[in-house]
């Protein structure tokens, strides 16, 4: 499919108004959570079960390593363990 430069105007345009679209419905949602979140605070809670729904609020874990820490011990050995991933990425300004 090849578009004009009109169309491609066009296609910009209405992508620029949808991502503000999505950063004010973004918004909303992260209010309504919050109103959940304070809910399960308030109440202590970690789970609530409703007549269609089930919500928890719990801690969870993540472990990450330290790439600089890595990097002081091993030197350039840590290199061959790394893998590049690469992908074709669409800014629009």
């Amino acid at each position: 499919m090849c578009i004009n430069k009109d169309e491609l105007s066009n296609r910009v345009a209405e992508i620029r108004n949808l991502k503000a679209m999505k950063e004010e419905l973004d918004n909303q949602l992260k209010s309504l959570e919050f109103d959940v979140i304070s809910f399960m605070k308030e109440t202590e809670q970690s789970e609530y079960i409703g007549t269609d729904f089930k919500v928890t609020y719990k801690p969870q874990s993540r472990t990450t390593l330290d790439k600089k820490a890595l990097q002081d011990i091993l030197g350039d050995v840590l290199q061959s363990f790394e893998k590049v991933a690469t992908y074709n990425v669409l800014r629009i300004r």
